[in-house]
């Protein structure tokens, strides 16, 4: 990163403050990922304006589903991209949520073992000085997608490691159709998150119930919308977690114990991806 660049937040009163090291850690699944994953070294300086236009979400929906935002962030300048004659500075800014309602109930239930942010929201719109849409008969507009796509990739599968999931892996790509009618190139990730065991008491006695995984389902979408490239994503529990846990504490005793989260993975599911269709 050039020595001249500043990373910019902006507060929910509308304020701004300018701090060259401070970054959220991700799962914050993802979005400080695009963010990050959008950084690069350039050669001079450049601000470009149109970066703090924000990525459009669906603020509807965001309320509905108890979404918090977690952060804003700005890259400016985030990398350079020679097309042809002309080089091009891109910008990136990012929004993050997080279903802090799910966290909360999740930590509950496992008596704060598991506790992460497991649902999560983000977008983020790249934005060019030159504009894309001054290039002549959309030259090197793949080149732009492709760059921004493979480095959001890289820096969403390191965001989700350094959160604490495990076993993070790109596992397919297919297409997505936003509500405006863009075909978005999807990526499909998966992951877990493991945590540790707890115990219940029984009289004078403790019941452990061992600690298990929570299967994480991740996803990444980009597209060109309009003069900017839009790149929306987050995560989800992929599966619920449940066990049934005998014990015997005495001779004369045999105890069940139900462990189920009541996690809805169908419901979280539809629930980002109209999230990340909506985004413009």
């Amino acid at each position: 990163m050039h020595p001249g660049n500043e990373r910019t937040r902006t507060n929910r009163d509308g304020t701004e403050e300018t701090n060259r090291v401070r970054r959220r850690a991700y799962l914050g699944l993802a979005a400080t990922a695009a963010a990050s994953a959008l950084a690069g070294c350039t050669g001079e300086e450049a601000t470009v304006s149109a970066a703090r236009r924000p990525p459009r979400v669906p603020e509807g929906r965001i309320d509905d589903g108890g979404w918090e935002q977690m952060d804003d962030v700005t890259e400016d300048p985030a990398f350079e991209q020679s097309v042809g004659p002309v080089t091009l500075t891109a910008s990136t800014r990012t929004l993050l949520y997080e279903d802090t309602t799910l966290r909360t109930e999740i930590a509950d239930e496992t008596l704060g073992r598991a506790d992460a942010q497991l649902a999560t929201f983000f977008a983020t719109r790249a934005t060019f000085d030159p504009d894309i849409t001054s290039l002549p008969a959309g030259a090197g507009r793949q080149q732009l997608l492709d760059r921004v796509e493979s480095q959001s990739r890289r820096a969403f599968t390191s965001r989700m490691e350094q959160a604490g999931l495990t076993g993070v892996e790109r596992v397919d790509e297919e297409t997505m159709e936003t509500a405006s009618g863009a075909e978005a190139r999807l990526t499909n990730f998966e992951a877990a998150y493991a945590f540790d065991g707890f115990s219940v008491g029984f009289g004078d006695r403790k019941i452990t119930i061992d600690g298990g995984e929570i299967p994480v389902a991740g996803h990444l979408a980009a597209w060109i919308g309009d003069d900017s490239v839009l790149v929306t994503g987050g995560a989800y529990p992929a599966e619920n977690f449940a066990r049934e846990v005998t014990k015997t504490p005495s001779e004369a005793i045999s105890l069940t114990v139900d462990v189920d989260l009541g996690l809805d993975p169908e419901t979280y599911r539809e629930e980002l991806f109209g999230l990340m269709k909506r985004v413009r």
